[in-house]
């Protein structure tokens, strides 16, 4: 993109947490930015320059931990999983607490905050299901006796 001349559409990137590789035009100031998501040359550059900046870009794109958008899409290690609404409850608790043990009790009180579950088969159920959706992507529902349960990446690195 082109800096100064386009900083509205890069205003539009930001907002949407995209990667930028900023040209900067001779003499312009560059922006001032510590994103991550956001490099900038100036020109005239040579196009080794421009392809080596924008694949780091792309790298730190990706996200490192695991993350669900607001569409129930989970994100992992550049991959994308849709999840059903419930699926996506349960994960949204696991992530709140990544690689943290979360309690029966609280997975029950976040899952059905009305108190309607009633059945301890309907969190054993829900988790099963989400653990035989997870393992595609590297996550793993790891159970922690007399805890509860925690999310974490497959260390193994056996990713179907």
């Amino acid at each position: 993109m082109r800096w100064p001349e386009q900083a509205v559409e890069v205003e539009a990137y930001r907002r949407r947490r995209m990667p930028r590789l900023l040209v900067v035009a001779p003499g312009a100031r560059p922006p001032a930015s510590i994103d991550p998501l956001e490099d900038w040359v100036r020109a005239p550059v040579d196009e080794k320059d421009i392809q080596a900046r924008w694949e780091t870009l792309r790298a730190r794109s990706v996200p490192r931990d695991p993350v669900i958008d607001s569409q129930g899409v989970l994100h992992y290690a550049g991959r994308r999983l849709p999840l059903a609404a419930g699926e996506a409850d349960l994960v949204r608790v696991f992530l709140d607490s990544y690689r943290s043990v979360v309690g029966r009790e609280e997975l029950a009180a976040q899952m059905w905050p009305d108190g309607a579950s009633g059945r301890r088969n309907a969190l054993d159920v829900r988790i099963l299901r989400t653990r035989r959706r997870l393992a595609p992507l590297g996550l793993v529902i790891k159970t922690v006796w007399r805890k509860g349960y925690l999310l974490d990446s497959d260390t193994r690195g056996e990713m179907a």
